[in-house]
C-alpha cells in the first residue's frame, strides 16, 4: 500500500485482456495503465452522473440513478475498430495524410486559433496542433466522444492547446471574432438548420477569416423514396440533413464569403473508404476476429457501405468547400 492509502502499481494483478489493452495503447507498465484506466472511469461516472442529475427534474422519492449499468456508444473496442480503420484514431477516411493536405490552403501557425466542428475525440485537432502549433479547440456533438477525446489531448500534455469540448448544434455557443479558421471534415451533414449554425461560425471568425469544410451533399438524383436513400438515412448513427453544394455556395455568399475551392472529391473519398475497409478485413482474415470487436464491425461496416452505395449510384456526393471572409 502506498503512503497516500492507494494500492502500489507493483502490486496490482492485471487481468490478460488487460495487459493486451496496456501494449495497445502504448504503456511499458500494464499496472500503470489499468490504474489510470480505473482513475478515468471513476471520474467519467462521476461527471456523467453529475451531467444527468443536473439535467433532470428529481422527485422527492426518486432513487439514484444507477450509470453503471449504461453502455455507452463508444465502448474500447468500437474505439479500436476506428484506429484500425483510419489511421490511428482520427475516425476519417484519409486519415493523417488526407488531413493535412486539406489544411494546406490555411497556412497555419502557432498565431492562429481554429475551431473544428465535428472532432470526434480530436485527433485531427491534435495532428494540426502538432503539425503547425496551432490552437485549436476541437468541439464534439456526442458527450462521450468529446470527453474521451478531452481524456487523450490530457494525456497528450495538450489539454490547453487542444481542449476537446461538447456543443448542442440546434444552441451553438462560439466566441464572437476570435478564430481565424472554421473547419470541419464530414461532419455538418448532421447539423439541422445549417443556415443558423454557419451564421453563428461566421460570427465566430476574426477578420480575413478562413472557412474549410468537406461534407455529404444530396444530388438531383437523390429520392427520399429511393431504398438506397431510405437505408442511407436509417444507419447514419445521427440523423442527416444533407443540402446540395448549390445551397452550400448560396448561403456562404449571402454569409459574405469569397469561395475559392469548390470541388467534388466523391471519387477519392469512396477509394479512402473502401481502401480502408479491404484493408481492415484482410488483416481480421490473417489474424482472427475477436468477438468483441466483431461486435461493431457488422453494424459500422453497414453504415458506411450504404454511404459508399449513395454516393456511387450519384445521390449523394462528397465536396470540399474552402472560402475566406472579407
Amino acid at each position: 500500500m502506498s503512503p497516500d492509502g492507494t494500492l502500489a502499481a507493483e502490486a496490482i494483478s492485471v487481468p490478460f485482456r488487460k495487459r493486451l489493452r496496456a501494449r495497445w495503447e502504448g504503456y511499458d507498465d500494464p499496472a500503470e495503465y489499468y490504474l489510470f484506466e480505473q482513475q478515468l472511469n471513476d471520474y467519467r461516472r462521476w461527471l456523467q452522473r453529475m451531467l444527468v442529475l443536473a439535467s433532470r427534474p428529481v422527485p422527492e422519492d426518486e432513487g439514484e440513478l444507477d450509470l453503471d449499468d449504461e453502455a455507452g456508444r463508444w465502448p474500447p473496442e468500437r474505439l479500436k475498430l476506428y484506429g484500425k480503420l483510419f489511421d490511428r484514431g482520427i475516425m476519417k477516411p484519409g486519415g493523417h495524410e488526407y488531413a493535412l493536405e486539406l489544411a494546406k490552403p490555411l497556412a497555419l501557425d502557432e498565431t492562429m486559433s481554429c475551431i473544428e466542428i465535428g472532432a470526434r475525440i480530436g485527433a485531427t485537432a491534435r495532428i494540426l496542433a502538432d503539425k503547425f502549433g496551432v490552437w485549436v479547440t476541437a468541439m464534439e456533438r456526442d458527450g462521450e466522444l468529446a470527453l474521451l477525446g478531452m481524456e487523450r489531448s490530457v494525456a497528450a500534455g495538450a489539454q490547453k492547446k487542444v481542449p476537446v469540448q461538447q456543443y448542442d448544434p440546434l444552441a451553438p455557443d462560439f466566441r464572437k471574432k476570435y478564430f481565424n479558421v472554421v473547419y470541419s471534415f464530414g461532419e455538418m451533414f448532421t447539423v439541422n438548420k445549417k443556415d443558423t449554425f454557419l451564421l453563428k461560425l461566421t460570427e465566430s471568425l476574426r477578420e480575413q477569416g478562413q472557412l474549410l469544410i468537406t461534407d455529404y451533399v444530396v444530388t438531383g438524383k437523390a429520392s427520399e423514396s429511393s431504398e438506397n436513400y431510405r437505408k442511407w438515412m436509417a444507419t447514419e448513427e445521427e440523423k442527416p440533413y444533407p443540402w446540395t453544394a448549390d445551397r452550400y455556395k448560396e448561403i456562404l455568399g449571402k454569409l459574405r464569403f469569397d469561395i475559392r475551392i469548390a470541388k467534388d472529391e466523391t471519387e477519392l473519398h469512396v477509394h479512402q473508404i473502401k481502401t480502408a475497409w479491404m484493408t481492415l478485413v484482410s488483416e481480421l482474415q490473417t489474424s482472427g476476429l475477436d468477438p468483441d470487436f466483431i461486435a461493431f464491425l457488422e453494424e459500422d461496416m453497414e453504415m458506411w457501405m450504404n454511404r459508399v452505395k449513395m454516393l456511387e449510384n450519384g445521390e449523394l456526393a462528397y465536396y470540399r468547400f474552402y472560402a475566406t471572409h472579407d
